[in-house]
Parts: structure tokens; C-alpha cells; sequence
């Protein structure tokens, strides 16, 4: 017993010596989202998804890869406005009310981490399924009708403040420096099992969450709703009984039941939210008020608490949603978003420096952004005109700050091609406005 303690002891040690995690995070502000920094490797990995399926002619509309990294956009975007203040009440339980200081650096206590995130993330999922106010903030994971690389980064803004009440029983036991490395470890592990290029894993199907597995999770048919909530290990589902395997002759019909017909990620983040609204005036007693929040979407008075599943559609037969786009559109989209994203990575690198006004105008830039992509991508009629402005404000910016001069003559040339290129938006957006202002006055002429 002593050469086993003694063992796991040096393991200990090992682990103190090649974790690259040290810091015993003090204040929410310097916990670090290793999500955010893995950004180029999701990126190299999309790159290849999508090119083998390309080979299969199955390539993903760009209009929906682009609409899922926005939303992952604006998760992070939340992350830096409120400086980690979601992960504050885990910090201030573990400084002022902890029960026991388990020690950090003891591969007991990262495997104690490991299993106790796990299973607070099922029961933390499951949670965003079966209450409706959560699901107003979990279904914009669920509303795209692809499912690849892209789709694990379609995230809900505000999910994180109605998980993290399942994840504080730890913060009696477990360092912070523990549990947010292994938050991380756990959204790292779920980016690839999101698609269809893998198809069955064999033995390790009984133990870990799978594309196969998760394919399922994401089908909007019966046998798939509400089933396999597991964020590393299948075991969870599989021993509360929401297990379900993938039936290989159903093809699956991904998005949500009743699928929403946007590209803009600012309304498939909120759009529910008005829903669950609208379902609560409905109900004429205070406690159904109350179930139409907290109870599951499917609810309705005299059902069950999750509603009626044997009501669900068996199969759906749907087009999926989609405004055709032109070559030149698809390379703007891709462009401005490239170009948006190195902006956010800067952002992110250097938030902490900004003054306040700084960073949220800088924030506001961003999601101003992101949605006048999503709406080219509805064919919106309101596109050029915000995009118009966006692309000045971009501009006023540079002149404002006098940035015109980087110490490298490429990066010079750079930033040159880059403003040109935001000049050009902004004068072909220019024309198209003047356009319409033309056909709405002989409209308004004939009328």
C-alpha cells in the first residue's frame, strides 16, 4: 500500500511539474479561456472537415458554418464584457466557505475534478432541456440544421449563468485552479464530436460521449429528443436512463422541432426568450405562469412536466433554410468575418489594458458586425445601410487613433489592403441604399 500511496504521490508531482495550469486563479479576471485561445486549432480542423466533406459532396452552406462561429463569437464577446464574473460566486464559496482544501496539485484531486465535472455538466445540460427559460438559452446550439465541426460553436450567450449553480458543490472541495482548467478540458473535448465524418469508435462507444452518440442528441425526431446529455462519459446517460444509440437506417433531421428561419445570430440568441414570454401571459393561473418558465418546453396544462414525447414527429420531411448566395457574397461574408475574428483575438489578448468605454464600444462593434453579416446572409433589406456605417465607424476609428503607421512595411501593406477593403463596403453598400431610396421614392410616386 505504501509503494501504490507513494506512486500516486510522484504522479502528483509529475503533474505539478508538466501542468502548465500553476496559477492558483485569486480573481475571476485572470481566469484564462482556453476555448478561445484553441481558436486556431478549431479552425484548422474545420478546414480539414470541410474539405473531406466537400469530397463527399456534403460540403456545409457557408451562410451556416459562418452564423455558428458568430454565435461562438458572442459568447466569448459576453465573456470579456463581464470579466469573468460568471465564475465569481465559484471563487468567492471556495475563499469563504470551502469544507475541506483538497490539495491542487494531487492526481487525486484532478481525477476528483475530472469525474465531478462530468457529471455536474450532464445534470447541467439536462437542465437546459427540460426548463424552459433554460432552453432559451441552449436551443440557439440546437437550431442548425448541419451538423459539423462548426455547429459545437453555436452557443447560447447567457447559458453559462443558468449552468453554473450545477458546478458550486465543488467549490466546497475543489481549487478553482482545478475546476476551470477542466470547464475547459470539457468544452475542448465536446468540438469534436460534432460531425458525421466518424462514424462508430467500437468498445469506446460504451464509455465516451461520441460523434455517433451525439449525432443523436442533436436529431429533431422522437427517438432523439431529450437524450444523451453527456459532456466526456456516456456512462451518465446510460445509468439514468436517457441513453439512446443512433439507428443507423433513421437518417437524422438536425435543427430544432420547430426551425427558425435566420441567419442573424442576434435573433436565434433571443428569439425564445420572447417565446417563453408569450407562453407565460398565456396562461391564465399563477402557477401555470410558472410552469410555462420552469417547467419543459413541451409543457402545456395536463401534460406531463416535459410534455407529451409520444406527440413529437416520428420522422420530419422539411428543405432546410437557405437565401442563395452569389460567389461574391460568400467571399465577403468570409472575409469580413476572417477579419472580425482577428479582431476579436486581439480583443481578447488585450481586454484587461482597455479602458472601459474602450472595450465596450469595442464589444458592441463586434456584435454590431456579426449581425449585419447574419442579415446579407437573410437578404435583409436593412444590410446595406448598417453595414454602411459600420465599415465608416471602422474607418473614423483609424483616422480618430491615428492608426496608420505599424513598424513592418508588410504589415503596413496590410492594414492598407484592409482599409481599402472596408472602403470598398462601404461605397458598394452606399450604392445599393441609394437604390433603394431611389425605388421606395417611385414606389411612393406611383402610389
Amino acid at each position: 500500500m505504501d509503494t501504490i500511496t507513494s506512486g500516486i504521490e510522484g504522479l502528483g508531482h509529475l503533474f505539478y511539474l508538466v501542468n502548465p495550469f500553476k496559477t492558483s486563479f485569486r480573481t475571476t479576471a485572470e481566469v484564462p479561456h482556453y476555448v478561445s485561445r484553441a481558436s486556431s486549432w478549431f479552425v484548422a480542423l474545420i478546414i480539414i472537415e470541410r474539405i473531406l466533406l466537400r469530397k463527399k459532396g456534403k460540403a456545409p452552406p457557408i451562410n451556416d458554418s459562418i452564423t455558428s462561429m458568430a454565435c461562438g463569437l458572442f459568447m466569448e464577446i459576453n465573456h470579456i464584457a463581464f470579466r469573468g464574473a460568471e465564475t465569481a460566486a465559484y471563487v468567492y464559496i471556495y475563499e469563504n466557505f470551502r469544507l475541506y482544501e483538497l490539495p491542487w496539485d494531487s492526481l487525486w484531486t484532478w481525477l476528483a475534478c475530472a469525474i465531478g465535472m462530468d457529471f455536474g455538466y450532464y445534470w447541467a445540460h439536462r437542465a437546459t432541456h427540460e426548463v424552459n427559460l433554460f432552453w432559451s438559452q441552449h436551443q440557439v446550439h440546437h437550431s442548425s440544421e448541419e451538423y459539423n465541426l462548426t455547429t459545437a460553436l453555436r452557443q447560447g450567450v447567457w447559458q453559462g449563468w443558468s449552468t453554473m449553480f450545477y458546478y458550486l458543490p465543488m467549490a466546497f472541495f475543489i481549487p478553482p485552479s482545478q475546476f476551470f482548467v477542466h470547464s475547459q478540458f470539457n468544452l475542448l473535448f465536446q468540438f469534436w464530436i460534432h460531425t458525421e465524418i466518424i462514424d462508430d469508435l467500437g468498445p469506446l462507444e460504451w464509455v465516451l460521449n461520441t460523434p455517433s452518440h451525439h449525432r443523436v442528441h442533436h436529431g429533431s425526431t422522437r427517438y432523439c429528443v431529450d437524450k444523451n446529455y453527456a459532456g466526456v462519459l456516456i456512462i451518465w446517460d446510460r445509468m439514468f436512463g436517457t441513453f439512446e444509440a443512433e439507428r443507423r437506417d433513421e437518417p437524422l433531421v438536425y435543427g430544432l422541432i420547430e426551425q427558425v428561419d435566420s441567419f442573424n445570430p442576434f435573433y436565434l440568441e433571443f428569439f425564445y426568450l420572447r417565446k417563453v414570454f408569450e407562453k407565460m401571459q398565456s396562461m391564465s393561473t399563477i402557477s401555470d405562469k410558472l410552469k410555462a418558465i420552469f417547467y419543459g418546453p413541451g409543457w402545456v396544462p395536463g401534460s406531463p412536466k416535459l410534455g407529451h414525447y409520444d406527440q413529437l414527429p416520428e420522422t420530419i420531411v422539411r428543405e432546410k433554410f437557405s437565401h442563395p448566395l452569389t460567389p461574391h457574397d460568400q467571399i465577403y461574408a468570409t472575409i469580413h468575418f476572417l477579419l472580425l475574428s482577428e479582431g476579436y483575438r486581439v480583443l481578447a489578448t488585450h481586454y484587461e489594458e482597455y479602458d472601459e468605454w474602450l472595450l465596450y464600444g469595442c464589444c458592441a462593434y463586434v456584435i454590431v458586425s456579426l449581425v449585419s453579416i447574419g442579415l446579407l446572409f437573410n437578404r435583409n433589406s436593412w444590410f446595406p445601410w448598417i453595414e454602411m456605417i459600420r465599415c465608416l465607424v471602422f474607418l473614423a476609428y483609424q483616422l480618430h487613433f491615428k492608426i496608420f503607421l505599424t513598424e513592418t512595411m508588410g504589415m503596413n501593406l496590410l492594414m492598407n489592403g484592409i482599409r481599402l477593403f472596408y472602403l470598398y463596403s462601404a461605397l458598394q453598400c452606399k450604392i445599393e441604399c441609394v437604390r433603394q431610396f431611389r425605388y421606395k421614392m417611385q414606389k411612393d410616386k406611383i402610389k
